[in-house]
């Protein structure tokens, strides 16, 4: 209910159904930057490149750039909600959505940097229609959020929920990688050198090292009491987009 608001907030569109196509010549209105910090970039392709404030558009194949105080929620047109830390790069590779049923195909490609994501009606319909890939994989979604980074060559993603006490009002869902499933709240897996891990318990420390870092609420994760450390100054996915902030003495 909140995205939704947000998002009518943000977008003066005319009613009817949205199509947003691959091959269209003309650029695409998927939908609108929010909470923006810093430097934030965005070039579509055939278009010039722009500097993105809070309720400007954004649209189909935008590659979106951070700098190294740059933050970002990603508002698209069925409530499907990206945010992106500092230094980080993303595509905006597919957006289709009717709003009349809710069906669609969402998918992004993230780069390098830190990211946070909230499904919404494309993937609540057909968990099937969104992906997020990933330079060594593609995470596959069933109606969920989750954090995730790709920095220095290594990968990683965190099923944060949602559910319970979660931040979402989704039933639970669950996100897969190279193969493996991950439906417990603060797993995640990570790879390195084109190798995935195993599953991994950020609640156990795992292979993810802890400080400042992206931070979040996850139903049965320590409710978000601890970062995940990324190696990023991060941000608050629970509360859409909080400032930095260090732990004492780091």
């Amino acid at each position: 209910m909140k995205r939704s608001i947000a998002l009518l907030a943000l977008l003066s569109l005319s009613a009817g159904p949205a199509f947003a196509q691959g091959a269209a010549s003309a650029l695409t209105r998927i939908g609108a930057a929010a909470a923006v910090q810093g430097i934030v970039n965005a070039q579509a392709p055939g278009a010039v490149g722009r500097v993105v404030e809070s309720g400007k558009p954004l649209f189909l194949n935008d590659h979106v750039t951070t700098d190294m105080a740059g933050k970002l929620q990603v508002m698209l047109l069925d409530e499907t909600v990206f945010t992106l830390g500092p230094n980080s790069d993303m595509v905006l590779d597919e957006f289709v959505y009717d709003p009349a049923n809710g069906s669609g195909k969402v998918a992004a490609r993230v780069t390098k940097g830190v990211f946070r994501f909230v499904t919404g009606k494309v993937a609540q319909r057909d968990p099937a229609n969104m992906r997020v890939k990933l330079p060594v994989g593609t995470l596959g979604i069933r109606g969920t959020m989750a954090i995730g980074a790709v920095e220095g060559g290594k990968e990683t993603a965190i099923l944060l929920g949602p559910g319970g006490r979660g931040n979402s009002d989704e039933s639970r869902g669950a996100i897969t990688f190279d193969g493996k499933l991950i439906d417990r709240p603060g797993h995640g897996v990570s790879c390195s050198g084109g190798k995935c891990s195993g599953v991994i318990d950020k609640r156990r420390g795992g292979q993810i090292q802890r400080g400042p870092g992206l931070r979040g609420r996850s139903q049965g994760a320590e409710d978000g009491r601890r970062g995940i450390g990324l190696g990023h100054q991060g941000f608050r996915p629970a509360d859409g987009f909080g400032q930095a902030r260090r732990r004492p003495g780091s």
